[in-house]
């Protein structure tokens, strides 16, 4: 039976991102209880006459319910590393009745990530959230500022770029779209964090630009990360507060821990963990198992999100 194709034309103006805070809250808390089953991602990449091509599936599994499959496919020239051609799909399974369902997936991925950012801060955040930085003004950027607009009741929110275009038109675009909250550009790191309540990062720096040594007065931070190329933290913020990863496997592959494992130092990042030695999640922080205050978000993307927002998608239009 063919798949009914779901383009995002089809869906992005009927989902704000109340919707997928939403669904990516549900997310969580239904991968803490263990209804969902969140396997790592697989990757693969495979060269050929001077063409790379590279192939990334996220599968999950809400038991007895649905099953989803992010898959990512990238062409691009091995000698000059420039993309030739980029598809970005969720296949969705209704197990109840066998039904399929495609998704165009750019949009669904941007806005369950900087849902996820924001859900983080609310379950780690040991005080009231009233002032958030943001480091970079990109898609997940924009989409933190949105999640964090609708769930804080906000005094300030302060971004920052080093491109003074990147700031002006970031400000442009997102101001509008804020309901309550004051937006501040600001023109230097310092700047932006400073009596900032949480630090979100969403930068794609391949050196980090941040250290514990400026954060240390924040209560929570979250690192948008996932890519083994870049890296934004310094060692010694993932060594001097407990790390809450959404899965471990997929956090050894990022960019700090493949850093620290290059470095002979994995052992010193202070995973968050049970009286047990169990590594601690997002799930677990999602069912209240994780203390709050003075912790850190290391997030790498899950296939339960895409799993939830599609669900949420694919349940209204369906």
């Amino acid at each position: 039976m063919a798949a009914t194709y779901l383009r995002e034309e089809d869906f992005r103006q009927r989902f704000d991102i109340a919707d997928f805070v939403a669904a990516t809250r549900q997310s969580f808390e239904l991968y803490g209880a263990g209804q969902i089953i969140n396997p790592p991602r697989q990757e693969s990449v495979e060269e050929q006459d001077g063409t790379s091509h590279f192939r990334l599936d996220m599968p999950a599994t809400w038991t007895g319910q649905y099953r989803v499959r992010k898959i990512i496919e990238e062409v691009s020239s091995v000698g000059s590393g420039r993309l030739g051609s980029r598809e970005a799909w969720i296949e969705l399974e209704d197990l109840t009745s066998s039904t399929q369902v495609r998704l165009d997936a750019g949009y669904i991925t941007d806005m369950r990530t900087g849902a996820a950012g924001a859900l983080a801060v609310d379950f780690l955040s040991g005080h009231d959230v009233r002032r958030v930085s943001i480091l970079g003004t990109g898609r997940i950027a924009h989409c933190l500022a949105l999640a964090c607009d609708h769930l804080f009741d906000l005094e300030q929110m302060r971004c920052t770029s080093r491109n003074a275009d990147n700031r002006d038109a970031f400000f442009a675009a997102l101001s509008p779209q804020l309901h309550a909250t004051r937006l501040h550009m600001t023109t230097s790191i310092e700047a932006c964090i400073e009596g900032a309540d949480a630090v979100l990062t969403a930068i794609p720096t391949p050196t980090p630009v941040i250290g514990q040594a400026q954060l240390a007065p924040v209560d929570t931070i979250v690192a948008i990360a996932g890519d083994s190329r870049t890296r934004q933290l310094q060692a010694d913020v993932l060594e001097s507060r407990p790390v809450v990863v959404d899965l471990l496997q997929q956090a050894q592959k990022s960019g700090e821990f493949r850093d620290a494992a290059t470095q002979q130092t994995l052992e010193r990042i202070a995973l968050a963990r049970a009286p047990d030695g169990t590594v601690l999640t997002m799930g677990d922080a999602a069912c209240g198992r994780v203390a709050r205050g003075g912790s850190a978000a290391y997030l790498t993307g899950m296939a339960a999100q895409d799993l939830c927002a599609s669900v949420m998608i694919y349940e209204k239009l369906c």
